[in-house]
C-alpha cells in the first residue's frame, strides 16, 4: 500500500528510531524535497474534523534547521545519477513523522512496525505548493538531486528532438525510480531534537581528503580522465631522470620526517585532470564516457586531444620537456638552479604548489603556439622561457610578491607572460 511505512524498530542508547528500505516509487509517496519545516499546526477542537482541515490552516514553519540546498551541487548529484551506472546512496535519509499524520500503528509477526499514514500525506504531496508533512531532517541534497534527475529524464523524454536517446532515458529512469533508499524515520521528534539530528550526522562527518580520492581512481580497472591524471603523475614522480622526481607526496608515502616533499598529489593531479575535463562537473561526467565521446574540444583544453586519441604518453612528455625546460631556463649566480630543491637557503616560489600552479598555466598558454611535431621538445620551450628574465625568484623584498597564497598563483602567471615573446 502506497500508505504504509513498513520498518524496523532500533533502540540506540534509549532513543528509539524506525529503519526501513524503500524504492523510490514508493519513497515519494511519503515525502518531497521542501525547504520548509513544519513546527506547528492550528488546534482544532474536534480531532475528526482535524485531517480534514490540516490542508486548508496555514503551518508554522521554522526556516533554520531546513536550510536551502545548492543548486550546483544538486546537478552534481543528478549528472551522478543519471551517467553513473554504480550510482546509489549508501547513507540513510532521515526523515520526520508528525504523529498527527498516523492513522494506524501495528507490530507485525516478523517484528516490523507498520505504520499508515493519512491520505492528506499523499494528497498533499500530489498539489504544487502542497504541505510536505514527512520532512527531511537529513538528506535534502540528495533527494532534491534525485528529483532533479528525474525531471531531466523526463523533459528529454518528451523533447522529440532527443528520439534517439529516448530508450537510453527511459531505462536509466526506470531504474531511478526503482532506486532502493534506506529511510530512518523520528516519529514525532520536537525541534531541538531534529536540530540536534542534524547537527551530529553533518558536523561529525570527515571530508574525505581530495589525495585519498584521486588515489582510490588508481584502483579501479576502469579507463577514466581521473586515472589518466593520476597515472601521469605517478609516472613523473617515479622516473629517475624526470624533474619530479620523489618532488610529489603521494598517499601511502613512507616518508622520513622532516624530509620536505614540496608538491601535492592533488594539486597536481587535478592540474592533468582539468586540461583533459573543463572543471569537476564535466569530468564526473566524461568519467562514465569512452575516450572518443572526448574528441571534441570546445574549451581548447590541451591535454584533452592526446586523452580522446589515447595517448596518454604525449602528455607525459610534453609535461616532462617543459619543466625540464623550466629547471635549465631559471638560473641564478653559482650557479643555482631555483626549481633543485636545496639550491637556496629557503624554499623559493618555484618549487611550491603556487609555483606548480603558475607554470602549467604558462605551459597552457604556449602550447597553441607550439607546432604539435615539438610539443615534447624541451629546446622549444626553452626558447620562450628564455625571455624571461625579471622574475626575483628569491622574492627577498622588503615586501613578498609572492606569498604562498593561491592569489601569487596569477600574479606568477601574469609577470611570466607579460615577458614571453610570443608573435
Amino acid at each position: 500500500m502506497d500508505n504504509q511505512i513498513k520498518a524496523r524498530k532500533v533502540i540506540q542508547n534509549n532513543q528509539e528510531f524506525l529503519l526501513g528500505v524503500f524504492r523510490y516509487s514508493q519513497f515519494k509517496n511519503f515525502t518531497k524535497y521542501t525547504e520548509r519545516l513544519i513546527t506547528g499546526y492550528a488546534e482544532v477542537d474536534d480531532e475528526d474534523r482535524a485531517f480534514e482541515e490540516l490542508s486548508q490552516v496555514s503551518p508554522v514553519y521554522n526556516p533554520q534547521i531546513q536550510r536551502k540546498t545548492n543548486s550546483a551541487k544538486i546537478e552534481r548529484i543528478a549528472d551522478f545519477l543519471i551517467t553513473d551506472p554504480t550510482a546509489m546512496f549508501p547513507t540513510n535519509i532521515v526523515l520526520a513523522i508528525p504523529k498527527q499524520v498516523i492513522d494506524n500503528q501495528v507490530l507485525d509477526q516478523e517484528g516490523n512496525m507498520v505504520l499508515t499514514l493519512n491520505r492528506i500525506v499523499k494528497e498533499e504531496l500530489e498539489k504544487s505548493e502542497g504541505i510536505v508533512f514527512l520532512t527531511i531532517v537529513d538528506g535534502q541534497h540528495r533527494i532534491k538531486g534525485l528529483e532533479r534527475a528525474i525531471e531531466r529524464l523526463q523533459k528529454a523524454l518528451a523533447d522529440p528532438r532527443q528520439e534517439t536517446d529516448k530508450v537510453r532515458n527511459q531505462a536509466i529512469l526506470n531504474r531511478l525510480m526503482n532506486l532502493e533508499l534506506v529511510v530512518t524515520f523520528f516519529i514525532d521528534p520536537i525541534l531541538e531534537y531534529q536540530a540536534m539530528i542534524f547537527s551530529i550526522i553533518n558536523k561529525t562527518q570527515t571530508k574525505v581528503p581530495e589525495n585519498l580520492v584521486f588515489s582510490l581512481f588508481g584502483l579501479t580497472l576502469e579507463d577514466t580522465p581521473q586515472k589518466t591524471a593520476l597515472e601521469v603523475i605517478l609516472a613523473l614522480n617515479g622516473l629517475e631522470k624526470s624533474p619530479f622526481f620523489k618532488r610529489v607526496k603521494l598517499v601511502g608515502g613512507n616518508y622520513q620526517r622532516g624530509v620536505d616533499i614540496p608538491l601535492s598529489q592533488a594539486t597536481m593531479v587535478k592540474s592533468v585532470l582539468y586540461n583533459i575535463c573543463h572543471n569537476q562537473r564535466e569530468a564526473e561526467i566524461e568519467r562514465n564516457k569512452k575516450r572518443g565521446a572526448l574528441s571534441n574540444n570546445p574549451y581548447n583544453l590541451p591535454f584533452r586531444p592526446y586523452y580522446a586519441q589515447d595517448n596518454d604518453r604525449m602528455i607525459i612528455r610534453i609535461m616532462y620537456t617543459f619543466f625540464k625546460a623550466v629547471r635549465d631556463s631559471f638560473i641564478g649566480p653559482g650557479p643555482v638552479f631555483y626549481w633543485d630543491i636545496g639550491s637556496t637557503q629557503e624554499v623559493n616560489v618555484l618549487q611550491t604548489n603556487v609555483g606548480y600552479q603558475a607554470l602549467m598555466k604558462v605551459l597552457k598558454y604556449l602550447l597553441p603556439v607550439i607546432p604539435e611535431a615539438d610539443r615534447d621538445k624541451k629546446e622549444i620551450y626553452m626558447r620562450y622561457l628564455s625571455a624571461v628574465k625579471n622574475i626575483n625568484w628569491l622574492d627577498n623584498g622588503q615586501e613578498k610578491r609572492y606569498p604562498f597564497t593561491s592569489k601569487s598563483i596569477n600574479i606568477l602567471y601574469d609577470d611570466i607572460r607579460r615577458e614571453l615573446e610570443i608573435p
